[in-house]
């Protein structure tokens, strides 16, 4: 892959990590949508809602895949360390996907990550409650937008589920990977 796709890839994760609604393809929902216009076949009709829905809420793991596949040999190349990535809000784990040396597990490596990584600042329910994006949505989507714990934000969508600020739609039907469907929420 050429350094300019890698970017790319680098470049799209950190944006959608940012401001996930600035990936919405604008054109290619206009498409649709027109699409959607001009057919009367049901079938056909169902499979561009899916396809609309996708497209309006594009999905982290996406970008996320890209940048474990390309962001280690493209940061090699300009000098780009772990530490710069997680400065911008890459997990550990997306870095230790990516290939990138990060604090390891076990006692000796929970005593190098204190020693190297600041301590997050405490995120309050406020703030996770103003970071629920518009459109559908994880609790872990609100974790990474929020910067909050699991538990946390948890505990908020589940608030304003209750207020009927928010909906519960059930388990993510696009869910491929292992254990369950994460919980598709809308706002």
């Amino acid at each position: 892959m050429t350094t300019e796709a890698q970017e790319e890839a680098v470049r799209d994760y950190l944006t959608a990590l940012k401001d996930p609604a600035s990936m919405v393809d604008e054109q290619r929902v206009h498409d649709i949508e027109h699409r959607l216009q001009e057919t009367d076949d049901q079938i056909e009709r169902v499979k561009l809602q899916q396809e609309l829905q996708e497209v309006r809420n594009p999905s982290l793991e996406q970008f996320e895949e890209r940048f474990v596949t390309h962001a280690k040999e493209w940061a090699e190349r300009h000098g780009i360390t772990a530490a710069a990535f997680r400065a911008e809000g890459v997990s550990d784990t997306t870095l230790r996907r990516a290939g990138f040396p990060v604090g390891g597990r076990g006692r000796a490596g929970r005593r190098t990550r204190k020693q190297t990584t600041p301590r997050k600042q405490r995120v309050s329910a406020e703030d996770v409650r103003a970071a629920i994006p518009q459109g559908t949505f994880t609790v872990n989507d609100v974790v990474r937008a929020s910067g909050g714990s699991l538990a946390v934000a948890r505990r908020v969508v589940r608030e304003e589920v209750e207020k009927g600020t928010v909906t519960e739609h059930g388990p993510d039907p696009s869910h491929s990977g292992p254990g369950r469907a994460p919980i598709l929420f809308e706002r």
